[in-house]
C-alpha cells in the first residue's frame, strides 16, 4: 500500500473504491475536485486529514477486497453502468423531486426561509443537469463508442466535428464543477440535510432524498471525470498516434 498522505483523492478512490464511503462521511470531493492531495482536500473540508487517513488505512488493512469493477471494466461496459443507473436515477429523481420541493417551500417557507433559497438551487442544479446528461448522450457517448468499434476492427480513428474528444470533455468537467458548487450550496442551505425539529414527514423526506441524490451524483460524476474521461483521451490518443 502506497502512503496514503503522498496520494490525490482521486488515486485513492480508485484504487480502493470503497473509500468513496468515508470521503461522503467527511464530506470530501472525490469527483469533481479528486485532483487534489489528500490533506489540501481535508483543509478544504474542514476536517483532520489524521482523522481521515485513519479511517482510510484500516479500509486498505482490513483485508476487504476492492471492488475493482470499474478497473476491469470496458469503455462500453460503463458507459452503459453510467447511462443505465446514474443518467436514469438523476432523471428519476430530479422529475419526481420538483413537485415535492414546491410543496416543502410553499408550506415551510415562511418558517423556513433558507427553503426557498434550496427550491432554487435544486431548479438551477436541475436546468443544468437534463442538457449536460442529453449532450453527453447524443454527442460525447456515441463517439467514444465510435471509437472503441474502430479499434477494434483496425479502422482509422473517426473524425469528429469537435475536433477531439477532449474539447466536449473539457466542456463536461466544467460543468461537473458547476454542478458541484450547486451541490455544496444546497448542503449548506439544509445544515447538511437535517431536518429541523418541526419537520413534517414531507420536509425529512425530501432532505433525505435530496442528500441520496447528492451521493449519486458524486458517484457518477468520479465515474466520469476520474475514470470514463482519462480512458476515453487516451484511447483516442493511442488511435491517432498509430495513424502518423
Amino acid at each position: 500500500m502506497q502512503n496514503l498522505s503522498t496520494m490525490t483523492v482521486r488515486e485513492i478512490a480508485l484504487e480502493m473504491p470503497q473509500t468513496t464511503r468515508v470521503f461522503e462521511q467527511f464530506k470530501i470531493d472525490y469527483c469533481c475536485g479528486g485532483r487534489k492531495p489528500i490533506a489540501e482536500a481535508c483543509e478544504r473540508a474542514g476536517v483532520d486529514s489524521k482523522d481521515v487517513i485513519e479511517q482510510l488505512e484500516a479500509l486498505f488493512t482490513s483485508g476487504v477486497p476492492a471492488d475493482d469493477w470499474v478497473g476491469n471494466a470496458s469503455l462500453h461496459e460503463l458507459i452503459s453502468h453510467i447511462l443505465d443507473k446514474h443518467h436514469v436515477f438523476t432523471k428519476n429523481e430530479l422529475r419526481s423531486l420538483a413537485p415535492l420541493m414546491d410543496k416543502v417551500a410553499r408550506v415551510h417557507g415562511d418558517n423556513h426561509s433558507e427553503l426557498i433559497e434550496l427550491k432554487a438551487a435544486f431548479e438551477e442544479l436541475s436546468d443544468d443537469l437534463f442538457p449536460h446528461m442529453m449532450k453527453e448522450e447524443e454527442v460525447l457517448f456515441p463517439f467514444v463508442e465510435r471509437l472503441v468499434r474502430c479499434k477494434e476492427k483496425g479502422l482509422p480513428a473517426p473524425m469528429p466535428p469537435f475536433g477531439t474528444v477532449r474539447n466536449p470533455i473539457r466542456m463536461m468537467m466544467s460543468e461537473h464543477d458547476t454542478a458541484g458548487d450547486i451541490l455544496r450550496k444546497m448542503r449548506s442551505l439544509s445544515k447538511d440535510y437535517t431536518p429541523p425539529p418541526d419537520a413534517c414527514p414531507s420536509f425529512t423526506g425530501l432532505y433525505y432524498r435530496l442528500a441520496e441524490l447528492e451521493r449519486d451524483l458524486h458517484e457518477h460524476i468520479h465515474l466520469e471525470n476520474n475514470v470514463l474521461f482519462p480512458r476515453a483521451v487516451e484511447l483516442e490518443d493511442a488511435a491517432l498516434g498509430a495513424e502518423v
